[in-house]
């Protein structure tokens, strides 16, 4: 029988899918697309999170099926782990749908790709908390937080966004005009 992922494994699961979503990002960093550093690693961690999550349950559904049966009563086969197995295979897609509603498209750039993932990141912090499993729930808590407090000051430090200009345009100081209703900038002071 086996027994629930100690804390070191947690940790070294999600701590390698951080590792690699990191090392993923920067390479997209680095080359200036739209899912880049932070991105790329909330998604590796809500991955390995939602797999985590579905493999505690398997274990503790058989530990609770083998922990019931009785010599008169052997231990039934139990479709709890094909039931939780569904309900991640339809939280997975279904976050995907709210996650895409986070994101926008303009010329210039995507935004609301961070956002996107950490929606879907949540999403399996609520999966592993609805499961019981308050370990994997804090130990992702605390990489995601992490990664969106922490690595975005290491991430404007050193991959600053060339569509953030704070108001200025081509070294303008000025306020950027506002555009209009046919999305032409009016004049300025306006």
């Amino acid at each position: 029988m086996h027994e629930p992922l100690p804390y070191i494994d947690i940790f070294a699961r999600l701590g390698v899918a951080f590792l690699l979503g990191a090392l993923m990002g920067l390479e997209r960093e680095r080359k200036n697309r739209p899912a880049g550093f932070r991105t790329m690693i909330l998604i590796c961690l809500g991955s390995a999170g939602f797999m985590i999550a579905a493999q505690e349950a398997i274990i503790m559904a058989n530990m609770q099926t083998w922990n019931t049966a009785t010599a008169a009563n052997p231990a039934p086969v139990s479709t709890f782990a094909a039931d939780v197995s569904r309900v991640l295979q339809g939280l997975i897609g279904g976050i995907g749908f709210l996650g895409a509603g986070a994101v926008i498209q303009n010329k210039k750039s995507v935004r609301g790709l961070t956002s996107a993932a950490a929606i879907w990141v949540a999403a399996c912090i609520g999966a592993s908390s609805g499961l019981g499993l308050f370990r994997l729930a804090a130990i992702l808590a605390a990489f995601t937080l992490f990664t969106l407090v922490v690595l975005e000051l290491v991430e404007n430090k050193f991959f600053p966004d060339p569509y953030e200009d704070d108001g200025k345009k081509n070294g303008d100081s000025d306020v950027m005009r506002a555009q209009d209703g046919n999305g032409k900038l009016g004049p300025r002071g306006e």
